[in-house]
C-alpha cells in the first residue's frame, strides 16, 4: 500500500469517527449499536496507532467517552503506546489519558516516567499517579523529592510535595519534610507547601514548628497563613490562644499593617479557629463580618454558614439585603440557606481550605 492510499484510508477513518461522534444539539447522545461500537473501536485503534499527533489526541479524547465494557483492547493499546512513545507532547497526553481512565495496570511505566528527562513529562506522570492514588508511587516519589533543591522555588517540587500528601502512605515523607520545613534558609513558598502537606496527612509532630512560624512576624505572610491553616486541621489546642492574641493584635494595629497582609492573617486565623470547632469564635466572626474590607466580611460570612449557628441569621439577613458588596450579599444568602438546611458547602468552600498564593498577595 502506497502512502497516498494510507492517507486516504486514514481520512476515511477520521470521517467515520466524526460521524459516530456526532450528537444532537439538544437531548442525550444517541446510544450506539453494537455494529457502530465495533466500527468506532476499529477507527480509534487505527488512529491511535497510525494517526498524526493531532489525530491521536482526538482519538484519546474520544476514548474517554467510549463504553468501558468494550474498551479493554484499546486500554491495552494506550499502555503499549505509553511504553514506547518518543514524542514529548504525546507522552503527556497519554499519561493524562491513563490517569483519567484510572488504568492502574500501567503503574510501572508511570513511575518510570518520574525520571523522564523532560520536566513536563515527569510532572504529568506525578499528576496521574496522584489522581490514581497509586500506592506503588509513594516511595519512588519520596526518593525523587529527596534529590530536589529546597532553597529554590519550584512548581515541580510543590507538585511533588502535594502529591505525597494525597498518595497512600504519603505520611512516610513527613519526618524528612519536617526537617526541611524547620530549615529557615529553604524557600518560603516550598516551606508553605510543606505546611499544607502536614495538614493533609495530619502530622501532629509538626505542631511546634508550625506554631513557631505562624506567629513569627518576620516570616512571610503566605507561609504564616498556610501554617495556621494546618494548625486548624490538627486541632491544635496550643495554637488556639495564640490565634486569639493575633486577632486582638490585628484589631489594635488596624490601618498600620499592609492591608493585604492584615486581610490574609485575619481570614486564616479565623478559619483555623472555625476548623477547630472553637465555640468562642462566633463573636470574632460577628466583628469581622462588619470589617471595612469586603473580603474579610465575605470569608467571615462563609464561616458563619459553615458553623450553621442560627444566632447568625439576623446579621446575615442584614448582609444579604444591605451589604455594599454584591459578593457579600450572595455569600450571606448562601449562608442563610445552609443554616436553614437548604444547602451544603462544596469541598472547595469548607472552612480551613487554603487559598492560592495569588489570593494571599
Amino acid at each position: 500500500m502506497n502512502s497516498n492510499q494510507t492517507k486516504i484510508k486514514l481520512f476515511i477513518c477520521i470521517s467515520l469517527l466524526s460521524c459516530l461522534s456526532l450528537s444532537p444539539l439538544f437531548g442525550k447522545e444517541k446510544e450506539l449499536s453494537p455494529e457502530q461500537i465495533s466500527k468506532k473501536k476499529d477507527v480509534l485503534s487505527k488512529m491511535i496507532r497510525y494517526g498524526t499527533s493531532q489525530e491521536r489526541k482526538q482519538a484519546l479524547g474520544e476514548l474517554l467517552r467510549f463504553p468501558k465494557e468494550n474498551a479493554t483492547d484499546l486500554y491495552e493499546l494506550v499502555g503499549e503506546q505509553l511504553k514506547t512513545e518518543k514524542d514529548m507532547g504525546m507522552k503527556i497526553v497519554l499519561l493524562k489519558t491513563v490517569g483519567d481512565l484510572n488504568l492502574k495496570e500501567n503503574h510501572t511505566t508511570i513511575i518510570s516516567l518520574f525520571e523522564d528527562p523532560n520536566e513536563d513529562v515527569n510532572k504529568q506522570a506525578v499528576t496521574s499517579a496522584k489522581k490514581m492514588k497509586l500506592a506503588e508511587a509513594t516511595s519512588p516519589l519520596l526518593e525523587k523529592v529527596k534529590k530536589e533543591d529546597f532553597t529554590k522555588n519550584s512548581n515541580s517540587l510543590s507538585l511533588y510535595i502535594s502529591a505525597l500528601g494525597e498518595l497512600p502512605d504519603g505520611k512516610i515523607a513527613a519526618p524528612f519534610l519536617e526537617t526541611k520545613f524547620r530549615e529557615k534558609f529553604n524557600n518560603a513558598d516550598i516551606r508553605g507547601q510543606i505546611a499544607l502537606y502536614f495538614g493533609g496527612v495530619l502530622y501532629q509532630e509538626a505542631e511546634s514548628a508550625l506554631i513557631e512560624v505562624a506567629f513569627d512576624d518576620i516570616q512571610p505572610t503566605t507561609l504564616r497563613c498556610y501554617s495556621m491553616n494546618t494548625l486548624g486541621k490538627l486541632k491544635s489546642e496550643s495554637a488556639k490562644p495564640k490565634l486569639y492574641e493575633l486577632l486582638d493584635s490585628l484589631k489594635k494595629t488596624s490601618g498600620k499593617l499592609d492591608a493585604k497582609k492584615a486581610q490574609s492573617l485575619k481570614i486564616y486565623a479565623i478559619g483555623a479557629l472555625v476548623t477547630m470547632g472553637d465555640k468562642e469564635v462566633f463573636q470574632e466572626l460577628n466583628e469581622f463580618a462588619r470589617d471595612d474590607d469586603s473580603m474579610v466580611r465575605l470569608r467571615a460570612i462563609e464561616f458563619m454558614g459553615n458553623l450553621r449557628d442560627p444566632k447568625a441569621l439576623e446579621l446575615l439577613e442584614y448582609k444579604r439585603d444591605r451589604d455594599p458588596s454584591p459578593k457579600v450579599q450572595k455569600a450571606a444568602k448562601k449562608a442563610i440557606d445552609m443554616i436553614n438546611g437548604k444547602d451544603t458547602p462544596s469541598d472547595e468552600e469548607k472552612p480551613g481550605d487554603e487559598k492560592t498564593e495569588e489570593e494571599l498577595k
